[in-house]
């Protein structure tokens, strides 16, 4: 598969010394701002904690980032972790035959592996800023998919949350709804996403809910082909249930609804976390036009929770 059209969980992922920290601080944060998804030792604590880092760090150096900028300085040629990384990353490079390493000197210290002709950016010229820059225009525009932006502040306006540790609980759900999403098949997407497209929500925080004759029409599909959907998807927390509205049943037949929630355990105490992915879908809505929005939801792309990357143009 060509590198280009595979779905990354990083846009780069950064290999440096801890003595060259304040720089790549900067870098990262920079990077995260505009969009760029990048693999930064101190955003990924929680994930690291009780983890083996030996073989975590070589998948990670090996096989989850587009590009990989190794910050190369007298201190990097020393220490045993760079070195580990380095040599994951050379791996892979090598393998593709590809420009996966891209080096960012501090200053001219020889690294083994890595040949005087490879190009590099001369950091002794450089602000972070201008790294980022070049970072950006290094990894192009391209499709969005099976992504969340690092900073979905559309997401927070919309959910209403100013508070930095909700902030980060949002993230975390949007991020796992993401890796839940992904395991559905294109059938599972269109049935789950009709759903809150179509879905009265006014029972939110709790469900979303939606007659199941109507959501048959919508997909196309026959009503129990949808029902077994979402019987198949309840493994991954699409929970759903049926329930008889007869609030007009003296001048209509009794309706058959289907309620309708998403849980994410690590968010609260009942998991539900509906209404997180319920936003995610009201801002699609106010992004693409009623023909792409649908498609751009089965593709997980969710560009439009973030500034730095709403007005990325679909593709398709």
């Amino acid at each position: 598969m060509n590198r280009q059209s595979r779905n990354f969980e990083y846009d780069v992922c950064l290999s440096f010394a801890g003595e060259d920290r304040r720089f790549v601080n900067e870098v990262a944060s920079l990077a995260k701002s505009a969009g760029i998804r990048v693999f930064y030792d101190l955003y990924e604590e929680a994930d690291l904690w009780g983890k083996d880092l030996y073989e975590h760090l070589d998948e990670v150096y090996k096989n989850s980032a587009q590009y990989c900028v190794m910050f190369i300085s007298s201190y990097y040629a020393k220490k045993l972790w760079t070195n580990h990384e380095r040599k994951s990353a050379q791996e892979r490079a090598f393998k593709e035959n590809s420009d996966y390493i891209l080096p960012a000197r501090f200053d001219d210290t020889v690294v083994p592996g890595l040949r005087d002709t490879v190009g590099y950016i001369d950091l002794r010229g450089k602000t972070p800023a201008e790294l980022v820059d070049i970072i950006a225009i290094k990894i192009g525009p391209k499709i969005r998919a099976e992504y969340v932006p690092p900073e979905p502040n559309l997401l927070y306006e919309e959910l209403g949350i100013e508070d930095e540790e909700e902030q980060e609980s949002v993230y975390s759900t949007a991020m796992h709804f993401l890796h839940s999403a992904k395991r559905l098949s294109h059938d599972e997407r269109v049935v789950v996403f009709n759903i809150f497209l179509h879905g009265c929500p006014g029972e939110l925080p709790e469900n979303i809910h939606i007659n199941i004759n109507l959501l048959s029409r919508i997909t196309g599909m026959k009503k129990a082909k949808v029902l077994r959907i979402l019987k198949d998807v309840s493994c991954l927390n699409f929970l759903s249930a049926m329930r008889v509205d007869d609030e007009n049943s003296e001048y209509l037949e009794k309706k058959e609804m289907l309620v309708f929630k998403w849980c994410d355990y690590s968010f609260a105490e009942t998991g539900n976390a509906t209404e997180i992915v319920n936003a995610m879908v009201i801002l699609a809505v106010q992004c693409y036009c009623e023909e792409q929005v649908l498609k751009a939801l089965c593709e997980l792309n969710f560009s439009h929770l973030a500034d730095a990357t709403s007005d990325d143009p679909y593709e398709h």
